[in-house]
């Protein structure tokens, strides 16, 4: 299904067979409007989806404000209010994917279970996908990978 999108930068659609919401980022854009969209996603998932699969490829910017805020205020806040934590499935370039992994192992791995997400980034819809699947049978309390 597809949903409204808050902005031409972004294109949302809600996999309700598969119970994952995808967010397609078009282009780049500065840090506010980035948190401003996030914020009007949370506001369109309507079924509290916690499975969200983000194709960044287009948007390869790495924003250090905007991940501070999406991990340590955003996710805290949508994973209380939706009932438990997020999973975010980051469908990345491969030119990109090393830098991305080094920020899994050495800020969000540390964090352990109690973290209100669970992160993982691949570069093939397939393997993203596949992620939030298994995310979705596992136990709550599975570690981030």
């Amino acid at each position: 299904m597809h949903l409204l999108s808050p902005s031409p930068l972004v294109d949302l659609s809600y996999r309700s067979d598969l119970h994952i919401l995808v967010m397609r980022w078009l282009a780049t854009t500065h840090e506010a409007e980035v948190k401003r969209i996030y914020r009007a996603v949370e506001a369109v998932t309507e079924q509290q989806c916690r499975f969200w699969l983000i194709d960044a490829r287009r948007r390869p910017s790495f924003l250090p404000g905007v991940t501070q805020w999406l991990f340590e205020e955003f996710a805290p806040a949508v994973a209380a209010k939706f009932g438990g934590p997020l999973h975010f499935s980051y469908l990345v370039s491969p030119e990109h994917l090393a830098g991305a992994q080094e920020f899994l192992q050495t800020q969000v791995l540390p964090g352990g279970p109690g973290l209100p997400y669970r992160l993982h980034y691949a570069t093939d819809e397939g393997s993203a996908t596949e992620w939030l699947l298994q995310a979705q049978a596992a136990p709550a309390t599975a570690s981030p990978q």
